[in-house]
């Protein structure tokens, strides 16, 4: 998955104000404390941002999270994935039981 998008997107989302920030003298902006405190920025394993520059001038940043190449084909296969998805779904709500043979197991499913 590419960090950058050649495609124009619609962002449709509701957005909140958390605070202001100052540019400092290299143009750059600190993300405060407070912003990353919040839902559901808090919950997230954040490593980068996704920079989106609407019309007006608007400045949207999309949290990120780099997926080591070993697991992207899981992101790439929508069956696999929503397998994975459904089984920790599963997980969650207990509906889980224990293999006594992983060999035998692995090899029908």
């Amino acid at each position: 998955m590419s960090a950058h998008r050649e495609n124009e997107q619609l962002v449709k989302e509701k957005f909140k104000s958390v605070g202001v920030g100052f540019l400092d003298s290299k143009k750059r902006i600190t993300l405060k404390n407070k912003v990353m405190k919040e839902s559901p920025l808090n919950h997230m394993k954040i490593d980068a941002l996704e920079i989106l520059l609407g019309n007006e001038g608007d400045i949207l940043l999309r949290p990120m999270t780099n997926i080591p190449s070993k697991e992207l084909w899981i992101y790439q296969n929508p069956r696999v994935l929503k397998r994975i998805q459904k089984g920790l779904q599963d997980a969650r709500e207990g509906k889980i039981k224990e293999v006594k043979n992983l060999k035998k197991f692995l090899k029908n499913l």
